[in-house]
């Protein structure tokens, strides 16, 4: 059902919206990865997780809690493998079915910022991503979506993979690491350039 899921959502991207996908060959095929994208719409998470489950079906992602409330977004979020996430406090039930992803080898979509920066700028990022890299020892894969709320027009979507990230090579045991790390991946993620 996921992957029907994922196709309807390109065809709705399609149908609606010109759709470039740059950099897919820095995903890698197998093995845990957290790909980590700014959040500037709604249909981010939708768009990015659709693409990336061409090349993988055994990718997962976070959405706020209350997109599940809705009678048919939370089917279809569910259908498509999302973990509800409740922004307000501190999610252990989330934060540990994400490890448990990690763990498995699966990818996982997050957004550091925890929310959508509507007007396309930078927002603080949340320490989460510090503690799956710590906890999972895994690679993260920064992703930079653009479309017309960051300077292209109104229709247009640009989804850019970089390069992963070997995150052994950041001391995140160190609480000054721990705590920059997610500036640090931000940092990566809007350095992407079309």
């Amino acid at each position: 059902m996921k992957d029907f899921s994922c196709f309807i959502v390109r065809v709705f991207l399609r149908l609606f919206y010109t759709v470039k996908i740059i950099g897919f060959e820095n995903l890698p095929q197998k093995g845990r990865i957290i790909v980590a994208s700014n959040h500037i719409s709604n249909i981010d998470p939708p768009a990015i997780l659709s693409f990336i489950n061409k090349l993988r079906n055994d990718t997962t992602a976070l959405a706020k809690k209350e997109l599940f409330d809705k009678p048919f977004l939370g089917w279809f979020l569910r259908k498509m493998d999302m973990i509800d996430v409740d922004r307000e406090n501190a999610d252990i039930s989330a934060i540990k079915r994400s490890v448990r992803a990690l763990q498995a080898d699966r990818c996982l979509l997050i957004f550091p910022e925890g929310t959508r920066a509507k007007d396309g700028e930078k927002l603080q990022p949340k320490t989460g991503i510090s503690y799956l890299a710590k906890k999972t020892k895994s690679k993260i894969l920064p992703v930079r979506i653009f479309n017309d709320k960051n300077g292209l027009k109104l229709g247009k979507i640009i989804i850019v993979f970089d390069k992963p990230v070997d995150t052994d090579m950041y001391n995140l045991n160190d609480k000054k690491v721990f705590n920059e790390f997610p500036e640090i991946i931000m940092n990566k993620i809007f350095s992407i350039k079309i």
